[in-house]
């Protein structure tokens, strides 16, 4: 009887750990999706992943300890364990994640503004020296470009031309047969 006690008091310690282990894991999900901002399907996608992984790795740790003979108190010690991790640990691990994810963001931001502040500075420089060619290429650019609408024009009105006075010399034909 007290082995029996005892197989079962290590049961509902692995189901809590099985709870601990989807709380950290959903944890991870949570600083990915703080890292990257994705889309709303890509979220559903993620979740629907997280929960077959749950399934998977809850029922291949019950296969171990107890050839996956589900009970109501394994159950129990699942959600006890997903419950304690996210009253306790949880809340300590996601503001570490955040402090670090913030300082590498912030980190970051700044590295990329000290590379791209002397380029923005040797292309201001530089287009004081640029600025007549530039604004005569632009110009003669848009004139162009105005010039191929013209052609285009012309081009679909001698269609339309065409066209219409094939339909009237086929009207012509008919009514003088």
């Amino acid at each position: 009887m007290n082995e029996m006690v005892s197989s079962q008091s290590m049961l509902f310690l692995a189901s809590v750990e099985i709870g601990v282990l989807m709380g950290v894991l959903f944890d991870l999900i949570r600083i990915f999706r703080k890292i990257l901002k994705h889309p709303n399907f890509l979220v559903q996608i993620e979740d629907m992943l997280y929960w077959i992984i749950c399934a998977l790795l809850g029922f291949y740790r019950l296969y171990i300890c107890n050839y996956a003979a589900i009970r109501p108190y394994i159950c129990i010690g699942i959600i006890l364990g997903a419950v304690f991790y996210f009253l306790t640990f949880s809340i300590i691990f996601m503001k570490i994640a955040t402090a670090i994810i913030n300082y590498v963001k912030s980190l970051v931001s700044k590295l990329i503004k000290l590379i791209v502040t002397p380029i923005k500075a040797f292309i201001k420089c530089l287009g004081k020296w640029i600025q007549v060619p530039i604004s005569y290429i632009s110009k003669k650019w848009h004139h162009f470009l105005y010039m191929n609408k013209l052609r285009y024009r012309q081009y679909k009105r001698k269609q339309y031309e065409q066209k219409s006075d094939k339909k009237v010399e086929n009207y012509l034909k008919k009514s003088r047969t």
